[in-house]
């Protein structure tokens, strides 16, 4: 497992300035920067490269601060108009990632247009970090109009380019698009000359989730081969590694594979980057056990993730570990305890809104989330009528959005609830797109939703 496989040791003495960009190019950044320290300049030229690679490798390792007292301690030595642009592109990728976006923008439009001289490469990638501070922004055409800068010929930047495309089409909500577009920076990754392993594990990771809430089983198996061939023994893939194995427990779960989606949330767990994720990992694998009717089994895992979330400031985490308390919510309403489900959604919905690079303005995702926990907590304390309501919401919401397997999932409530002809017609269409053995199979037979 990746856990196992991460290198400890590095080289001792001198090493060259390839050696810590290949560190850099396969993820391992914190790697990267002990190497560099071992690289002994010779000249001006080179104590310049040496801190634009440091920057990079600390902007990866979400450092921005310490990237921007990097470029400026030698800025005198960044004396080649490439090198002079590409220390202030980055240090206007470092405000935007601080979150000083439009100080950020400013750098990046500045160092654009002096680059009329440049490398093409460094064009386009000021062309890409521009397109990224105006996601920052949320000015998404602004984003569409930068990415339309970066040129074809611009190899890694160019297939970071398509991966913003994708990025850019779920902003959007259009997760077609942005299926599209993953999988074309990931084909564009592999006719590039250097490789980089943190955008191609980064984009398997954002396909695996759409392809496991999509239903869509030819991006799965994309994936799955994928992430085959991937290296994940650099440490600073753990992240992307995280997300695919979530996203694997949930394919395995809905297809009846109860074994394998239990082992890729634990392996979840094992990789996790903090405490709150790898309890949403624990949390993932209560739900394929109650997905199992191992109700024994699921109580007790629920209980040790409530007791764990406790103590936990949950306000310190971004990304998945945020949804902690809504996933806890579910299942603990399902164990039969509605009191402590709407406590941990109050915890939920007292949180700080999330960081503007990791949300989406009009993102009907975290609504459907919402409508759909609130739904599970009403049902479990018989309110029929409140149930109905948050579960037709949330159906209505991850229908249109194309969110297949969640959508399936309030649609088959809905139908035991109701009975009605049109949600039963859509359990019946979309369970034929999964395993004989899925349990929402048996479910939907019991309940006189599909026929035998």
């Amino acid at each position: 497992m990746i856990s196992e496989q991460n290198p400890k040791t590095r080289p001792v003495g001198r090493v060259t300035f390839s050696e810590a960009m290949r560190s850099w190019f396969a993820g391992d950044f914190d790697g990267c920067l002990a190497l560099c320290d071992r690289v002994r300049p010779n000249d001006v030229d080179m104590v310049s490269q040496l801190a634009l690679l440091r920057a990079r490798a600390l902007l990866r390792l979400g450092r921005p601060d310490e990237a921007i007292q990097v470029v400026r301690n030698v800025f005198v030595a960044h004396d080649t108009l490439d090198a002079s642009l590409t220390a202030q592109m980055l240090l206007g990728a470092a405000h935007v990632r601080r979150g000083d976006h439009r100080r950020g923008l400013f750098l990046l439009e500045a160092a654009r247009a002096a680059s009329a001289q440049a490398h093409p490469t460094i064009r386009s990638e000021i062309a890409l970090d521009i397109a990224l501070a105006h996601y920052a922004l949320r000015d998404l055409d602004g984003v569409a109009r930068a990415l339309d800068e970066v040129a074809p010929t611009a190899d890694i930047v160019h297939a970071r380019a398509l991966q913003t495309r994708g990025w850019l089409a779920v902003a959007r909500g259009d997760y077609v698009g942005a299926t599209d577009a993953f999988r074309a920076a990931l084909l564009r990754l592999d006719g590039c000359r250097q490789t980089d392993r943190l955008l191609e594990a980064h984009t398997v990771q954002a396909l695996a989730i759409l392809a496991a809430e999509r239903l869509d089983h030819a991006a799965w198996l994309f994936v799955e081969q994928r992430a085959r061939r991937l290296d994940w023994t650099a440490s600073g893939l753990a992240a992307p590694y995280y997300g695919i194995a979530i996203s694997a427990s949930m394919v395995e779960e809905v297809h009846g594979r109860i074994d394998e989606a239990l082992r890729w949330a634990g392996e979840a767990e094992e990789v996790a980057r903090n405490e709150g994720a790898r309890l949403f990992a624990t949390c993932r694998r209560a739900t394929v056990l109650r997905t199992a009717g191992e109700a024994y089994g699921h109580r007790d895992l629920v209980a040790r993730v409530r007791r764990a979330v406790q103590a936990l400031d949950l306000a310190a985490f971004e990304g998945d570990e945020r949804g902690l308390a809504i996933a806890l919510a579910i299942e603990v309403a399902a164990s039969g305890d509605v009191l402590g489900a709407r406590a941990l959604l109050k915890r939920y919905d007292d949180l700080p809104p999330p960081s503007p690079l990791l949300s989406l303005t009009g993102d009907r995702r975290p609504v459907g989330f919402r409508a759909f926990a609130d739904a599970v907590v009403a049902d479990a304390a018989g309110d029929v009528a409140q149930a109905h309501q948050c579960y037709r919401e949330a159906f209505q919401i991850f229908h249109g959005i194309g969110y297949a397997r969640r959508a399936l999932l309030a649609a088959l409530r809905l139908g035991e609830l109701t009975g009605q002809t049109y949600l039963l017609e859509y359990v019946d269409r979309t369970l034929r797109r999964l395993a004989d053995r899925s349990p929402l199979r048996a479910r939907a037979r019991l309940h006189h939703a599909l026929p035998d």
